[in-house]
């Protein structure tokens, strides 16, 4: 056969350099890249910079764990991360918040040895299909190098059908990976120590809907390593009873972002026209919410997807979908209760009437509450103490794990500590006493303007002695306080025990004060509660603006058993309810329509009766 000579050959054509798109690396433009063509140096830079651009994108893809791509709102959510406990993650669809806590997760096997480490998932299926298959996807090349092999210290078997086998992965540095479902018996890890013996890092990456014993058994087992908990939920189904125990309608924005899709509107109380909450500090302590917005993921085309889905829906359909939140609407009876009505200490008024209102009962601790009103013809109410408080004494209430069962179950507060009216009069006496420490004539250990004011006005010096805030009313449950079953001594009712002073036995002298309390109002439940909401009223769709458009009903944050009543109960259990009594102090709050008293003038006003 005869060669064919070389300038006879077919030419074949080279094939065109397409680079590839990447929305964080964009292609330069027709015009920046006609600069480089002035010469054969410049254009060989620029071709230099593209190939380097191939590089990169081939090595995000191959190698996700060195080389993947980190987006801001990752960066804002490591920077909550080291500052809290727990950390949840609302995102809207295909947002990207599963691809964040599965790469922050493989960081911590690879960084930390003999680290124990935790995904929870619906079920196990689920958990095969997304966080099994994301930790696969962001373990480096050298241990995925090593799936199948049989070795004494690690354990790397991974198929995309069967997940990890036995839901477990070890790495040789002996840190472990547990996957789990919440069908599990929480009871069944009694014993585990989660996290990293080195510092703190998050232990657990719970995804979606997680119930409440799920999250209590967390925080046990991550107490001795300091550990952390991440959860990651979409909220296409609303909010759980543990999302709404956590993060509540009381959560307080931090940071909002520009909502496209919800742009001419009033979204959120207190947020700018157009915008949703991008960071809240939620009603349980240590604990930070970060939304991740679809919007922020460049990745795909599920942005523009989200879009099309949401045209022609209603608000809260985009509200979920596109930016990761959901509303607490089913059943409240108190909807218009918000953040807007949970303050900080330092911002009680420093001028104002203190009242206090009291429930006793039986079988359990006697619920109590104080209540600052400012002045004024349409005062503001705030009530600024709650006992036996979550702080010393644990929640007075606690969601309840039976569907039928709206308004909680008893907490550890309601177990009785025994108290009879004369320990409960000397409470009540020892909680409105405070010891100012006082230095440059400032007082350095209160929060409330009100005591601060009182501290200013003695003008004493450190070590101070004991300041008593003026109550200047007190109100009980006209019911129990007539039932002679439940005093001390058996006298003739509770009010007229607290009426009369304690003696000494032996010399008759008076050792405690009398303290004397009104019937509180006996209006039938549903004029309580009406006279609530009128305390609650504003308009949510204009701007939040005081005196002119906000409501007249606030509660110190440390009040954590009034806000927990007012957020949750639906007064569908009756009697029954656990977060009742609260509720009813409250109602009998309204109901008394109280006034801002100036010193030294004193005013008659009936307290209501049966």
């Amino acid at each position: 056969m005869t060669a064919t000579p070389p300038n006879e050959r077919a030419v074949q054509p080279r094939k065109a350099f397409v680079p590839t798109p990447h929305p964080l690396l964009p292609i330069p433009t027709l015009e920046e890249m006609e600069s480089f063509l002035g010469d054969e140096k410049s254009l060989s830079e620029l071709m230099g910079k593209l190939l380097e651009r191939e590089k990169l994108i081939e090595l995000s893809e191959a190698n996700p764990y060195r080389w993947g791509f980190e987006l801001d709102h990752w960066r804002d959510a490591d920077a909550l991360l080291a500052k809290v406990l727990l950390l949840i993650v609302f995102g809207g669809n295909r947002a990207g918040k599963s691809e964040y806590a599965a790469k922050r997760f493989v960081h911590n096997l690879m960084k930390y040895e003999d680290a124990v480490l935790m995904c929870l998932h619906e079920s196990e299926e689920t958990s095969i299909a997304t966080q099994q298959k994301l930790i696969w996807k962001f373990l480096p090349p050298e241990i995925k190098a090593l799936n199948g092999r049989s070795n004494p210290v690690f354990k790397i078997k991974y198929s995309q059908a069967g997940g990890f086998t036995e839901g477990k992965l070890v790495l040789p540095n002996r840190s472990e990976l547990y996957f789990v479902s919440y069908k599990q018996d929480p009871g069944s890890f009694e014993g585990w120590e989660l996290g990293a013996k080195q510092e703190p890092i998050v232990g657990a990456w719970a995804d979606e809907n997680m119930p409440l014993p799920w999250l209590k058994m967390l925080f046990f087992r991550l107490a001795s390593r300091a550990g952390k908990v991440l959860w990651t939920y979409a909220p296409v189904r609303g909010l759980t009873t543990t999302i709404k125990e956590i993060v509540g309608n009381a959560a307080r924005t931090i940071k909002s972002r520009p909502a496209e899709l919800l742009a001419d509107r009033q979204n959120l109380p207190g947020l700018p026209i157009g915008h949703m909450p991008y960071i809240q500090e939620p009603f349980m302590r240590d604990a930070r919410v970060i939304y991740f917005h679809s919007d922020l993921n460049p990745f795909g085309k599920h942005y523009a997807q989200i879009k099309k889905l949401c045209a022609g829906q209603p608000s809260e359909f985009a509200e979920k979908r596109a930016y990761g939140f959901a509303r607490d609407t089913g059943w409240r009876a108190f909807p218009l209760f918000g953040a807007w009505n949970v303050i900080r200490r330092e911002h009680l008024p420093a001028v104002g009437t203190n009242f206090q209102f009291l429930d006793p009962a039986g079988a359990r601790n006697w619920a109590t509450f104080w209540v600052r009103v400012t002045p004024g013809d349409n005062p503001s109410y705030y009530i600024y103490r709650d006992w036996p408080d979550a702080q010393r004494h644990g929640e007075w209430a606690v969601p309840s794990t039976l569907p039928n069962k709206l308004d909680g179950d008893p907490g550890p507060a309601q177990n009785t500590l025994g108290y009879g009216v004369v320990t409960y009069r000397k409470l009540f006496r020892s909680e409105e006493a405070f010891t100012p420490i006082c230095r440059d004539g400032v007082c350095v250990n209160e929060k409330d303007p009100h005591r601060l004011r009182m501290a200013g006005a003695s003008k004493l010096q450190a070590p101070s002695s004991k300041l008593q805030e003026v109550i200047c009313g007190r109100y009980i449950d006209s019911r129990a306080a007539s039932n002679p079953h439940i005093t001390e001594k058996g006298g003739t009712c509770i009010a007229d025990d607290f009426a009369t002073p304690a003696r000494d036995p032996k010399t008759g002298a008076i050792i405690d004060e009398p303290m004397v309390f009104l019937s509180a109002s006996g209006e039938k439940a549903t004029e309580g509660l009406t006279a609530i909401d009128e305390l609650l009223f504003w308009d949510p769709t204009r701007p939040l603006c005081a005196i002119i458009n906000a409501p007249r009903f606030y509660v110190c944050e440390d009040c954590k058993q009034v806000v927990w009543a007012m957020q949750n109960w639906t007064g569908r259990d009756g009697e029954k309810g656990a977060g009742k009594d609260f509720v009813d102090l409250v109602r009998y709050m309204a109901l008394a329509r109280l006034r801002h008293q100036e010193p030294g003038v004193m005013k008659t006003r009936g307290g209501g009766s049966y």
